[in-house]
């Protein structure tokens, strides 16, 4: 079924499939409103901080991503980490409330690696770097 306003068909109301080329470049999910665009890299510097904005080497997260709730057992490696954690321990440590947790949206690849996670620092295996082509640029605000 489509959703007026939306990338595309829900599959199920816990999880939506987004084709990140597609011309309509935001949807909602979860209560939070997403957009992106996909662009050209035109210098190599870092990108500026911005609060509900973050930025993606879009050839590492690939053309289809997937937006779910945390799953117990998930694994996420955020930058500057050597290996993926459980989300559950970084939510312990970053002491977000067990109910806040299963409210908090990711985004993952079809293979299911999660590349970000509402309100965490972005995954490291897709992070901006010197040999980045393509950026992807993910906006993101909570209604209400």
């Amino acid at each position: 079924r489509e959703v007026p306003g939306d990338s595309g068909p829900v599959e199920e109301p816990t999880r939506r499939v987004l084709h990140l080329a597609r011309a309509r470049r935001r949807t909602r999910f979860g209560g939070v409103a997403i957009q992106w665009h996909l662009g050209r890299t035109r210098e190599p510097r870092r990108p500026t901080f911005q609060k509900g904005v973050e930025v993606f080497d879009a050839d590492c997260v690939g053309p289809v991503v997937e937006l779910r709730h945390w799953r117990p057992g998930d694994r996420f490696q955020p930058i500057g980490m050597a290996r993926p954690v459980k989300l559950q321990d970084l939510f312990v440590n970053a002491k977000i409330p067990r109910q806040r947790r299963h409210e908090l949206i990711v985004a993952a690849t079809p293979a299911g690696e999660i590349w970000w996670v509402e309100g965490l620092r972005i995954g490291e295996k897709f992070k901006v770097t010197p040999a980045t082509v393509r950026r992807l640029h993910w906006r993101w605000g909570r209604s209400g």
